[in-house]
């Protein structure tokens, strides 16, 4: 089984970081590649561009995944962007992060919570995924929404950011994790019916294991989520 997973970014920053947590993850016999989209100047940095100009990109990537015998494609980012476009554009499985998270919820009847890093506008992001889980049929699995900060005085946005390393941003999103989704996730417990949190990003991927202990819930990797169920749909077709 190929599985090709999409860093819908510009530069290849997170390839080798991704392609080691999903071959970690990854079933027997399951070959994971990891890609990244060729973009202009402009639209390139280490986190996903506010614009959506990517769009295009992003799905004609997804195709040809598709040409190249990929048997499944994943969209690597935690808000599904051009998902459902995507899914409608090829005959196989097409996964994001949201989406799988959401499903697997679902289907141990778990109430989820999402927190997601606020390097991107809150308002904007929140929006968009609830309208996402609505199309999704999922919007009533998830009870609560909340952001991380990613900042502290005198650190620059990463967005768009082309001197940041991958280790300065892996490094910055471990300590967030750390420092600020931990207590996020508690908070989030108290406030209401959350038996499941994921932690909305990517960069996260491969990172909820040293905190899952802290926090008295379900927790859902986003990379490991959407692998396993690619995998699966994956399987359930070749049955078909």
């Amino acid at each position: 089984m190929r599985i090709r997973f999409i860093e819908p970014i510009g530069i290849d920053i997170h390839v080798p970081r991704a392609v080691s947590v999903l071959e970690k993850h990854a079933s027997s016999g399951v070959f994971v590649e990891v890609v990244h989209l060729d973009l202009p100047p402009e639209l390139t940095g280490p986190m996903l561009s506010p614009v959506p100009l990517y769009m295009n990109e992003l799905i004609a990537t997804v195709l040809k995944a598709e040409e190249d015998g990929a048997d499944a494609a994943i969209i690597g980012c935690c808000s599904d962007p051009a998902l459902m476009e995507a899914q409608r554009s090829v005959n196989i499985p097409v996964l994001g992060p949201l989406q799988a998270s959401a499903a697997l919820a679902a289907g141990r009847g778990l109430n989820l919570g999402i927190l997601f890093p606020d390097e991107h506008d809150w308002q904007i992001t929140a929006n968009w995924v609830r309208r996402n889980l609505r199309a999704y049929g999922l919007s009533d699995v998830v009870s609560d929404i909340a952001f991380v900060p990613m900042h502290v005085e005198g650190e620059d946005s990463l967005i768009g950011n082309m001197e940041v390393t991958a280790e300065i941003v892996q490094e910055r999103f471990r300590r967030q994790l750390h420092q600020h989704a931990v207590p996020a996730a508690r908070a989030m417990l108290e406030r209401g019916p959350v038996e499941a949190i994921l932690f909305g990003c990517t960069i996260w991927g491969g990172m909820i294991r040293e905190v899952d202990h802290l926090v008295d819930a379900v927790c859902i990797d986003p990379m490991v989520a959407s692998l396993h169920l690619a995998e699966a749909q994956v399987r359930m077709t070749k049955l078909a």
